[in-house]
């Protein structure tokens, strides 16, 4: 990573599994002038680290740091609330019992 990724990195670092707007990121992230020089600054470098695999975005366009969620789809069930994605759960009727 050069220095503006790690910038980012950094920053986006303290909103652990939030996302995070364009606009705070460039105010926010980096150096101080660069927002005064280019407000979306930040815009290129997000879309490298993201083609990267290192963040990811929503469909408003804000960012954050791609999660290593290690949690496997059994657990997830088990945990009341969790995000299954656009996971498709069919349940079967019971298995015939043998006599």
């Amino acid at each position: 990573m050069n220095a503006e990724e790690l910038a980012i990195y950094e920053f986006l670092r303290s909103f652990p599994g939030s996302y995070v707007s364009i606009k705070e990121i460039c105010q926010r992230a980096g150096k101080w002038n660069h927002f005064a020089q280019d407000r979306s600054w930040a815009l290129p470098i997000l879309r490298r680290m993201e083609l990267d695999g290192v963040v990811e975005s929503n469909s408003l366009g804000d960012y954050r740091i791609k999660g290593n969620d290690t949690t496997t789809f059994r657990q997830a069930l088990l945990q009341p609330g969790q995000d299954l994605g656009e996971t498709t759960i069919i349940v079967l009727g019971e298995r015939p019992r043998r006599i």
